[in-house]
């Protein structure tokens, strides 16, 4: 199974195609996350809605505890994790964006291409 259809799979198994709050759009940003009592990690955030975002994370993180996501140039976002699977977070935030700031993302952040999911 190749990684767009992996993708695709788990949309299907958490429900995030056809049960979605709102649109999301296709990024490559590398952002940091941290969770209370620990330290800031690495992730590269794949999507972006006004609601939440999928990131790849290569530590595993708790579901426990609130992670606060920081892009570059903005403040920190606190959300939950909904779902993970390996290397994939699938989060919520706890305040959604307002339009014009997720607008402003997705255009400062190049989109990724059909094929290079």
């Amino acid at each position: 199974m190749g990684e767009k259809s992996f993708h695709r799979a788990l949309d299907r198994q958490f429900g995030l195609s056809d049960n979605r709050f709102a649109s999301r759009k296709g990024v490559e940003i590398p952002a940091d996350v941290r969770q209370l009592g620990f330290g800031k990690v690495g992730v590269m955030v794949i999507d972006l809605s006004l609601t939440g975002f999928r990131m790849r994370c290569m530590t595993r993180l708790s579901y426990e505890k609130p992670v606060f996501m920081t892009l570059p140039s903005f403040a920190a976002l606190e959300s939950k994790i909904c779902w993970n699977n390996e290397d994939l977070y699938g989060c919520q935030f706890e305040t959604t964006l307002y339009p014009a700031v997720f607008d402003h993302i997705v255009t400062r952040y190049p989109s990724l291409k059909e094929g290079s999911f």
